[in-house]
């Protein structure tokens, strides 16, 4: 691993890793943000980019571990669970706030708060937001006294925020007052970012909290192929998950395209053309399919597959019933019907 495409941004918090014209310009878009004390910060970027670790990278830039970092998602809570969870509310300000609570604006300090989905949140708290924004101070729901806010407010979208403002979703004023110095993360399918997919999936097989019997040392040239090959549209977050995995599936020391699963649903919306019929994007059918494959990996040996599923060997026989999947040899011989009958015995005693 080639630790100088590896950038830590804080010790032992946030690490980016990239050597892309993109990335690099990314990273230095951070650093600039982070040394010039902007405040309010947008990010922007589609999902899956890691806006909130370019916002912690932000945070460690400037703050270091010694300051609170606090997130929110906008899109997560209703209006008035969002007002009351950044400014917080004082008792008796409306039914069951029996008594005082701190808000993240207030549990922030000196250090950043992370709105995350900024386009999702209501108008009427956009107001109060800016307020906040143009003042450096608030009011907790129901009260009288103004508090001043003294944290580094970042805030996300991944939504084009000129359009929204347009569709008169988005306030105007409040979107010039975010986008002073916007830092703009690139989709993993970009050609500016493309050359990044091999060194984030080296990184991922490094650092997953996946449990394997083998430690993995890369990947095979076919698998890279692979993952050059894809588009995707899940960006980093995809990758991630689809090494994971592999790592789950691989049984050697180098993973291979067998063990890289990429989603159906994804990969099957991307080559579908508009014209064509929908296809079946059933979490059933992809069970279905997910169960097939641990069991051709293990060579029918359903108690190693249930395994590889996370499973017991009795769910697993329930699920094959459930799904008709067979083996390809002949269900009548001795041998399958001894194993159906030791799974059945299986399925009692877990019931049991």
């Amino acid at each position: 691993m080639r630790e100088e495409f590896f950038h830590h941004l804080c010790p032992q918090t946030v690490t980016l890793a990239g050597k892309s014209t993109a990335m690099l310009e990314t990273l230095q878009t951070i650093e600039m943000v982070a040394r010039s004390g902007c405040n309010p910060v947008l990010v922007v970027g589609p999902t899956g980019t890691g806006k909130e670790l370019a916002a912690q990278a932000v945070h460690a830039h400037r703050h270091g571990p010694e300051e609170t970092f606090v997130a929110v998602n906008c899109a997560a809570l209703t209006a008035s669970l969002l007002e009351s969870e950044l400014f917080g509310h004082v008792r008796g300000s409306f039914t069951g706030a029996d008594r005082d609570k701190t808000g993240l604006f207030e549990a922030a300090g000196a250090g950043t708060i992370f709105l995350d989905e900024i386009s999702e949140m209501p108008l009427e708290l956009q107001a109060k937001l800016l307020r906040v924004l143009q003042e450096h101070k608030f009011r907790k729901v129901g009260g009288t006294k103004d508090i001043a806010c003294r944290a580094t407010i970042i805030a996300s979208s991944n939504r084009d925020l000129l359009a929204e403002v347009e569709a008169n979703r988005f306030r105007r004023d409040l979107y010039y007052r975010l986008a002073v110095f916007p830092i703009k993360l690139t989709a993993l399918a970009s050609p500016h970012r493309r050359s990044d997919i091999p060194l984030l999936a080296q990184y991922f097989l490094a650092t997953s909290d996946v449990v394997v019997d083998q430690p993995k040392e890369g990947f095979t040239a076919a698998a890279e192929q692979l993952l050059q090959s894809h588009d995707w549209p899940g960006n980093i977050r995809e990758l991630r998950n689809v090494i994971s995995r592999a790592l789950i599936m691989e049984k050697g020391k180098l993973i291979r395209p067998e063990s890289i699963l990429i989603d159906r649903l994804e990969s099957s919306c991307r080559e579908m053309p508009e014209d064509a019929a929908p296809k079946d994007f059933s979490l059933e059918t992809a069970e279905r399919e997910f169960i097939q494959r641990a069991l051709q990996e293990t060579g029918w040996q359903r108690t190693k597959a249930a395994g590889l599923l996370g499973i017991t060997r009795a769910t697993l026989h329930s699920k094959l019933k459930r799904y008709g999947i067979k083996p390809p040899w002949n269900e009548n011989d001795e041998d399958d019907q001894n194993d159906e009958s030791e799974l059945e015995e299986t399925y009692r005693e877990a019931c049991a």
